[in-house]
């Protein structure tokens, strides 16, 4: 399996350790510790990502990709919000997104919008107020639905942008990849890592290259760019 504890140290060196006596699992807030558990095929070595672990909440076991409510700040420093209504300023169309927010002295203060994709294997900007505001469609930024262990998707889609009054496409290419389908990550069982790459589709160039931690009950626990 990718992501042995060892190579996963050299990622994340003080956040990696696995806690001693962690704390029981919280069934109030994440549900049943067993319905998590039995999202992962071992002899398939396929998992179901439910929205609940990229946005935490309590998750039932059914294998459907529904909207839980968020509240709460990530181990970016993002603050995410809603499910609430957003028009695209380009199609007119309505989509129902998640409202992330952050403030950093490198990049000042981002707003984005996430949405899942129509065919729901993952969630991605539909807007970003970064790069003179990129409205996109169909991108793929967390993994939903069945992915299995090592898989690599790559997902192709167009971002909009506006320059000199003139509106820009932006070509763009992203493969994820998946790392540690289902492993205890800082005390917390069924974490998921992967692996996001971030191209111009045109140019070949690589525009961001990062590796995620999610974990059950914290959505994002830990990223590092690579």
């Amino acid at each position: 399996m990718r992501g042995t504890p060892r190579q996963l140290k050299r990622l994340f060196p003080v956040m990696l350790s696995v806690l001693v006596g962690a704390a029981e699992w919280p069934t109030a807030r994440l549900g049943q510790k067993e319905v998590w558990a039995a999202a992962t095929h071992r002899i398939a070595q396929s998992r179901f990502i439910p929205t609940q672990l990229i946005v935490p909440g309590a998750w039932d076991g059914t294998h459907r990709i529904d909207l839980p409510i968020a509240k709460g700040t990530d181990a970016e420093g993002t603050v995410w919000t809603a499910p609430q209504e957003w028009r695209n300023p380009y199609t007119g169309q309505t989509l129902t997104v998640y409202d992330r927010r952050r403030t950093t002295r490198r990049e000042g203060s981002v707003e984005q919008k996430m949405a899942v994709r129509a065919d729901g294997s993952a969630i991605g900007h539909v807007y970003d107020s970064r790069f003179g505001g990129l409205v996109c469609d169909q991108e793929a930024k967390f993994p939903l639905g069945v992915w299995k262990q090592g898989e690599v998707r790559t997902f192709e889609y167009v971002c909009l942008t506006a320059r000199d009054g003139q509106v820009v496409e932006r070509r763009r290419t992203a493969p994820i990849t998946i790392e540690a389908l289902d492993y205890e990550y800082n005390g917390v069982a069924h974490s998921l890592l992967f692996t996001w790459r971030f191209s111009d589709r045109d140019s070949g160039e690589v525009l961001d290259h990062r590796t995620y931690i999610f974990s059950p009950g914290r959505g994002l626990a830990a990223q590092s760019r690579r």
